[in-house]
């Protein structure tokens, strides 16, 4: 197998871009990927850029709500009686990352992240030219009771401190710019400058595609684990004798960096929180921007093959079948907000989405392995996060000092 400066173990959403950053930067790269590399499961995404969420799932009211939502098979987030034992450690990490100190941390280290997303998400698409599939515009967080407003209008006031600007807007002021919507909704909160992927599939793909054609190396195949070597560090996958060669390593996997970190003695509470969406090509109408359901939490997207809608959490691990119930039920809550809805040639997906309970993905540099970077846990923050993220990580690969403070992204946390 070839030799290079760094292996980039896992070519999705985080690990494209990291390998694209250090090619930039003059590194010999080989990305490892048992599929195409690209967007990975965030190709399945809402593709909702959001700036604005800074908000960790655990927090006082998801936890106080969790007895209900447990058991509403329309809720947004589920976990299948089966698993239930596999999420103990995972629960009771939650619930600690839950408290009102832990979520002003949580979200202030999302913040930090934020901060720096914009610019690195665009230079990226620009460096690889694929700017065209991200489009800046004014979102709609709509609400259907005037309790969700009053919510929303609590959340602006928190985001706001956070430089993100926004607005409340009555029913029909709504309706006036979204004449699809439905009557009887209180009203929304509009998200300035926000930005949509028309199509994160393609938008992954074109980081790929740049990425081969400047000699950038893949291999396809699972890695499975990663061993010192005296020149640096071997990474072997499924095929006996297989190893590919490398000064450094970056371990950007998804939830399939769990076994990888186990295998060197680093034990994460990483989990699936499989999402799921639907993907409407002849939808019969098409909202002019991103349309976010507060009440229910999921998102209708206009892209360029139709109608999106994505949301949903399901934690079931990564060997269940998907339910089609989960997807389906998207189309249902969804013509309630939008009532000429039309699901003629819907399309099920579901991905997993690598979740730790702090909400809070891991970006560092491993301590007892020198020449191992971990980028994993974005959650469903991948997409949004994934320019400053390549950013960090290169500067770790770099010894140098990276633009955001990556403590509260450290791995000793668990």
């Amino acid at each position: 197998m070839p030799n290079a400066d760094v292996v980039v173990v896992g070519g999705g959403i985080i690990g494209t871009p990291v390998a694209l950053e250090l090619q930039r930067r003059g590194y010999a790269v080989i990305i490892v990927e048992p599929d195409a590399i690209g967007a990975g499961t965030a190709g399945g995404s809402a593709g909702y850029i959001a700036w604005d969420d800074i908000f960790p799932i655990p927090n006082p009211s998801v936890v106080a709500d969790l007895p209900r939502m447990l058991l509403d098979k329309r809720g947004s987030l589920v976990i299948r009686p089966s698993y239930l034992p596999h999420m103990a450690g995972w629960g009771l990490r939650f619930l600690a990352a839950a408290r009102p100190s832990q979520v002003q941390h949580a979200m202030a280290a999302l913040v930090s992240l934020k901060r720096f997303a914009d610019e690195a998400l665009f230079d990226l698409a620009r460096h690889a030219g694929a700017q065209r599939y991200l489009v800046r515009e004014t979102v709609f967080h709509v609400c259907r009771t005037s309790k969700t407003l009053q919510q929303a209008v609590r959340d602006l006031e928190i985001v706001s401190r956070a430089g993100i600007t926004g607005e409340v807007i009555n029913g029909s002021q709504l309706l006036a710019s979204e004449p699809a919507l439905g009557q009887g909704l209180a009203g929304a909160i509009a998200i300035a400058n926000a930005v949509r992927c028309t199509n994160p599939g393609a938008f992954g793909a074109s980081l790929a595609q740049h990425f081969i054609a400047h000699d950038g190396m893949t291999h396809t195949a699972r890695a499975t684990t990663i061993e010192s070597d005296t020149n640096g560090w071997l990474v072997r996958t499924g095929v006996p004798g297989e190893t590919l060669r490398a000064g450094r390593v970056v371990l950007a996997a998804g939830v399939w960096s769990r076994p990888i970190l186990a295998a060197l003695g680093y034990r994460i509470p990483l989990e699936s929180a499989r999402g799921y969406h639907l993907m409407l090509p002849d939808p019969g109408i098409m909202p002019q921007r991103i349309l976010r359901f507060d009440l229910e939490h999921f998102v209708a997207t206009p892209m360029e093959e139709g109608l999106r809608l994505a949301g949903t959490v399901e934690f079931a691990g990564v060997n269940a079948p998907p339910s089609n119930y989960r997807a389906d039920m998207l189309f249902d809550i969804a013509r309630d907000y939008l009532p000429a809805l039309n699901r003629n040639g819907a399309v099920r997906w579901m991905g997993h989405r690598p979740s730790l309970p702090d909400s809070l993905p891991i970006i560092a540099q491993l301590r007892r392995h020198p020449g191992i970077v971990v980028a994993t846990g974005h959650e469903r923050r991948g997409l949004t996060e994934c320019g400053i993220t390549a950013r960090c990580v290169a500067d770790l690969i770099e010894q140098k000092t990276p633009p955001v403070d990556l403590t509260p992204f450290g791995i000793e946390r668990f």
